[in-house]
């Protein structure tokens, strides 16, 4: 810039400032170019928490769907009944769990991909539409293998929608 800055019939001392300006402005493009990226990524990583959680919360509501007809199985096979107080407890986490499916399938669109709001809405429409079982017993088989087939096919989807977007 010294030899620019005399080419042009500048004093030296000028081309030392248009050195000093350009390296500033270099360094400020540089400096922004790295926050700009450190945010998208921040932000790519949050949006994968987000569907991390949203994911984590629907397999547990499963899990309790699941807990729910596989006591009531054991208690049918060992002739057993339970108390008041667990009775409610079970019955709580089912309509906990029911919740959360449905609360998923309607307003996951924001978060859960496509295949995963189509395994949901085939939840609700298997376990709403069970065909009448001859035995409470048989009923409660049915309506575990329903929540547990679905189950596995939502957690092999989540499992591919969060291995996706974190690659």
């Amino acid at each position: 810039m010294d030899k620019l800055a005399e080419s042009l019939g500048l004093p030296v001392y000028v081309g030392v400032i248009l050195e000093l300006v350009a390296g500033l402005l270099l360094a400020l493009f540089a400096a922004w170019i790295a926050v700009w990226l450190t945010r998208n990524k921040f932000r790519s990583e949050r949006w994968w928490e987000k569907k991390a959680a949203a994911y984590e919360r629907v397999i547990d509501a499963f899990h309790k769907a699941k807990r729910y007809d596989d006591e009531h199985l054991r208690a049918e096979e060992l002739d057993i009944a339970f108390d008041d107080a667990r009775k409610a407890q079970l019955n709580a986490g089912a309509a906990e769990a029911r919740d959360e499916i449905l609360r998923s399938a309607d307003i996951g669109s924001f978060i859960l991909s496509p295949k995963a709001l189509e395994i949901l809405s085939k939840y609700k429409d298997a376990s709403e539409n069970m065909p009448r079982q001859e035995s409470w017993y048989e009923h409660l088989d049915m309506s575990w293998s329903i929540a547990n087939d679905h189950m596995k096919q939502f957690v092999a989807e989540a499992k591919a929608d969060l291995k996706r977007k974190a690659d």
